[in-house]
């Protein structure tokens, strides 16, 4: 059987990012994904001077309730952008009533708040403390250094030093009781994802490229869990997922699309499938 998530993002209708990145990235990888819309977007918001938002949160709530009533059970539940403080009440009452199950599903949060220092456009200090208390019912959590930083309460830093950013995860990983993997972080001039988890702390490096795109983290948290549910260590499955958005990032420049393009997880399918296989048979 294959193993089965609840992906919880928005959907935007053009450029990759969050659903569009997220479905793709895990089946792919062998993962059955069940999408649970958070919002719906013209385009993904990054780069875009104007866009179209519908938040879906009394759609959700539909969703949610006829799936209770299938009394559905799941692998996996990841939890991505979520508009609004009350989406965030619903997603941690939805995974709370999952972890009553006799088999209580592995839950990924992806804090999706802001980046570069800056509060994304709907988000609130409400939404934010909501998002203190969602991290909490998390087995894994993969904010980036902006939300990171939102999370402890301090002020947002461009580079780091090893020893505060290895601090950062060790609080977070307290504050929450979960696996913690900080994404993009500068540290005293390499790239790295600052990780903590029972066996320690520490830091997985990969290959700095001079770009970025939209969609990069939701890439980088799709294939995560898909190791994670494949058994494989906390440590092996962040390395794995830190080199292939690595070699998304870079395949995607080097087809030329655009910045606002986000993401192409068409471009390393092949290298997601083969990984998976070899999951598979070690």
């Amino acid at each position: 059987m294959q193993k089965t998530c609840v992906a919880i993002h928005d959907l935007a209708s053009y450029a990759k990012s969050s659903l569009t990145v997220v479905l793709p990235a895990l089946e792919a990888l062998g993962v059955e994904v069940s999408p649970l819309p958070t919002a719906l977007l013209s385009s993904q918001s990054d780069g875009f001077d104007s866009y179209f938002f519908q938040p879906l949160t009394k759609e959700m709530r539909s969703i949610i309730a006829e799936w209770r009533k299938l009394d559905l059970a799941f692998d996996s539940i990841y939890a991505g952008f979520l508009g609004s403080a009350e989406q965030v009440s619903l997603i941690a009452e939805f995974i709370h009533f999952h972890r009553a199950k006799k088999n209580p599903p592995l839950v990924l949060v992806d804090p999706v708040m802001g980046d570069d220092g800056e509060l994304y456009g709907p988000m609130e200090k409400e939404h934010i403390d909501a998002m203190k208390k969602l991290i909490t019912e998390a087995d894994c959590i993969c904010p980036n250094v902006t939300e990171a930083a939102l999370l402890l309460g301090y002020p947002y830093r461009e580079r780091f030093d090893e020893q505060t950013i290895l601090r950062w995860t060790k609080e977070l990983a307290y504050q929450s009781k979960a696996n913690v993997a900080i994404t993009s972080v500068p540290v005293e001039g390499k790239m790295a994802v600052a990780c903590a988890e029972k066996d320690g702390s520490y830091l997985v490096y990969y290959d700095q490229i001079d770009t970025s795109y939209p969609g990069s983290g939701d890439l980088f948290a799709s294939i995560l869990l898909a190791y994670l549910l494949d058994k494989d260590s906390f440590r092996l499955s962040v390395t794995k997922a830190a080199q292939l958005t690595a070699l998304a990032i870079k395949k995607t420049q080097n087809l030329g699309y655009p910045y606002r393009h986000g993401v192409s997880v068409t471009s390393i399918a092949g290298e997601l499938a083969l990984n998976r296989i070899e999951s598979k048979q070690s």
